[in-house]
């Protein structure tokens, strides 16, 4: 008996240790449970709410950056300038009302111009004037946010001239639909779930304008900013902070809460959920648990998977849509349209069926098409047939995978002729592209708009023509009578007289080749010089042209040397033309070569056929010269260049020369060492 009861008392002992076991195991599974289901939620809150605060100041921002742009556009401020200074003129009026109407294809829903008198000049689209929420921005022009059954912007811009003078007054109002749809979409997870959005009140520091989201439905409160003495979640958002905390919101319920604020626009927004809520799954079930402890035990981490489960993963998929919605902002919306809308140039992306994937404000300027028009839309579809029929070669190029440039001329959407230089760039697939890795998927499109530089070209190259022609006769003649003067026909002059007149004469020789040099230019550029093309042999050129620049060196004391090792050579050529490169390259290398060195000429077959070299021992061309060398007026940035004067266009009219003999041009330097200018032309064979 007393074994007996002693095994009995062992039992009993053995049966409450082992509760007291499982009991303590139980309570350590829901406290793991609780804790866990706090740290997930804390997570996702402050993920949903981070996403949520770059969207609202990203959206935001946009309307206000779309706003300026408006209020900045010269012909805007011009019309407004001609309505202060003439009330009622008729054309500026037209103009004002066209571009409102005009710019509501831009995303706005109301626009307004008013003249610096305050009457309103323009005016397209519609304004609300009943809403249920109207909070202040903290912007530098006067904004506020709306909601009328969606977030509107509403905001009024300064319309400002060149000189800083106010001319004017716009105001325009921009629907947020997407901000509309974060507010619909905020209190998904849970009945006590509430997305908050909160505004300091004006001339009270301690309370606050809110817009409350809630499974419930929409609320608009003024509250205190601290209840019982305690600050609310949102108290921290307005003062700047960010962060997560268990506390009392206005409802003097527990919650748990994430806060951060947008301190570019004064708001602050806090996403929160009922404590209550949180931990129901657990509670509810710990009636079911407590006849179990021992299994739960063993399935504690089974069932806190299978409790905790669904509200993580509601809470898993709201965090992943919301950082969804921002990926897709910044690198569609924030990063490229902000920045391209921007640009007054034509930027797009077609992909390789010829549909525009992506395209900035300037595409729906130029054609007078909406956005919706234009995307996912065809080049053919968008252009037009003429328009398209003139691009489609340059386009299979590009999809060929060559980058193209061209000018096109086409018609914009008011009937104006406008020209455009236009570039392709191919875009290639990559790894996450699969099968199509190193294949053509698309082109990127960048079109500006050169029709006022080709205007002022053209009045350029008019004056320098007209003006070119009328000096060369003149000049002419006075190069003749200075040289009969000089000559002695007038009787012998005084010494002093006779150095001052061939001054005159050497300055108006260097005129008439400046002149000389500007037409063949013009001539090259407008594609009227003729050449005379004969079979030429080489050697005897040669020898002519350095014997005609010798005195040129003489002066200089630099002795040229030609080495012609081949007396046969021949080439397709101008003689004349081919003679001005010659000499072109010899007067650079005698300029630049030092006193009582040589420039050699070396005349072999190389490259293309024959390669004539003129090697100097002078400075050597600045590296920084080198990708200017062959540009017009171009001359090396020192004060060594400058000493030894020239036009800067003999280079150039050489390049164009041979370029246009079939042949190609250029040169190595070294400092310090010296420079070789070659050329290379087709070696002609009977």
């Amino acid at each position: 008996m007393f074994f007996k009861r002693q095994d009995h008392r062992i039992s009993i002992i053995g049966g409450l240790l082992l509760m007291a076991l499982t009991l303590v195991a139980g309570i350590s599974v829901y406290i793991v449970m609780q804790r866990q289901a706090e740290s997930v939620l804390s997570k996702s809150l402050q993920a949903s709410l981070q996403s949520n605060v770059r969207l609202f100041e990203s959206q935001i921002e946009h309307v206000l950056i779309n706003a300026r742009t408006v209020a900045t556009r010269p012909y805007l401020i011009q019309n407004l300038k001609l309505l202060e200074s003439t009330q009622d003129h008729p054309s500026a009026a037209v103009e004002m009302q066209k571009a409102a109407q005009s710019f509501l294809l831009t995303g706005f829903t109301g626009m307004s111009f008013y003249d610096v008198q305050g009457r309103e000049v323009a005016s397209a689209g519609t304004f609300s004037h009943k809403y249920d929420l109207r909070v202040p921005l903290k912007t530098k022009n006067r904004t506020f946010l709306l909601w009328d059954g969606q977030l509107s912007l509403h905001t009024t811009q300064g319309v400002f001239d060149e000189q800083g003078h106010r001319v004017g007054t716009l105001m325009v109002q921009a629907s947020l639909p997407l901000l509309t749809r974060v507010f619909n979409d905020a209190a998904a997870n849970g009945k006590t779930d509430e997305f908050a959005m909160c505004a300091p009140a004006e001339n009270d520091e301690k309370s606050m304008h809110c817009f409350l989201a809630a499974v419930s439905g929409k609320q608009f409160k003024h509250l205190a900013r601290v209840i019982e003495g305690k600050p609310l979640p949102m108290n921290y958002a307005l003062s700047g902070e960010t962060g997560i905390i268990f506390a009392k919101d206005y409802r003097r319920e527990q919650v748990i809460a994430a806060y951060a604020p947008i301190s570019s626009l004064g708001l602050g927004l806090v996403m929160k959920i009922d404590q209550a809520e949180l931990y129901q799954p657990v509670t509810s079930q710990l009636k079911f648990i407590a006849p179990l402890l021992l299994a739960l035990v063993l399935l504690g981490m089974l069932l806190l998977n299978y409790l905790v489960t669904p509200l993580v993963r509601k809470l898993v998929h709201s965090e992943q849509e919301a950082r969804d919605v921002s990926t897709r902002l910044y690198n569609s919306e924030a990063q490229l349209r902000l920045i391209t809308d921007a640009v007054p140039a034509m930027i797009a992306y077609v992909d390789v069926e010829q549909r525009f994937r992506f395209h900035n404000r300037a595409y729906e300027k130029s054609f007078g098409l909406s956005s919706m028009q234009i995307e996912n839309k065809t080049m053919r579809e968008v252009m037009g047939d003429e328009l398209y029929e003139i691009v489609r070669p340059r386009v299979e190029q590009v999809l060929a995978g060559y980058p193209v440039d061209y000018e096109r001329t086409q018609k914009t959407s008011s009937g104006e002729l406008r020209d455009y230089a236009t570039h392709y760039f191919p875009r290639f697939g990559g790894d996450q592209d699969g099968d199509k890795n190193g294949q053509v998927i698309g082109f990127y499109a960048l079109s500006s708009d050169i029709t006022e530089l080709k205007r002022i070209d053209h009045m350029k190259n008019e004056f320098v023509s007209t003006v070119s022609h009328e000096l060369r006769t003149p000049l002419t003649s006075i190069r003749g009578s200075l040289g009969l003067i000089s000559g002695g026909v007038a009787g012998e002059l005084p010494k002093a007289i006779k150095s001052l007149v061939e001054i005159a004469k050497n300055n108006c020789e260097r005129l008439i080749r400046l002149i000389n040099d500007i037409l063949d230019i013009e001539k090259i550029e407008a594609g009227k010089i003729k050449l005379n093309l004969q079979i030429v042999e080489l050697k005897p050129l040669m020898v002519q042209t350095l014997a005609v620049n010798e005195g040129f060196g003489v002066a200089r004391n630099v002795s040229l040397h030609l080495h012609f090792p081949d007396d046969n050579l021949k080439i397709h050529a101008d003689s004349d033309r081919l003679t001005q490169v010659i000499t072109n390259l010899l007067s650079n290398a005698m300029k630049f070569s030092p006193a009582d060195s040589v420039v050699e000429v070396h005349v072999s077959r190389a490259g293309l056929g024959v390669r004539v070299e003129v090697r100097d021992q002078g400075p050597g061309i600045p590296h920084e010269f080198h990708t200017r060398i062959f540009q017009k007026f171009s001359q090396a940035d020192s004060s060594d260049a400058r000493q030894k004067g020239g036009t800067g266009l003999g280079l150039s009219i050489s390049r164009a020369i041979v370029e246009l003999l079939g042949g190609r041009i250029g040169f190595d330097s070294q400092t310090d060492v010296g420079t070789t200018f070659f050329f290379e032309l087709p070696e002609w064979k009977s």
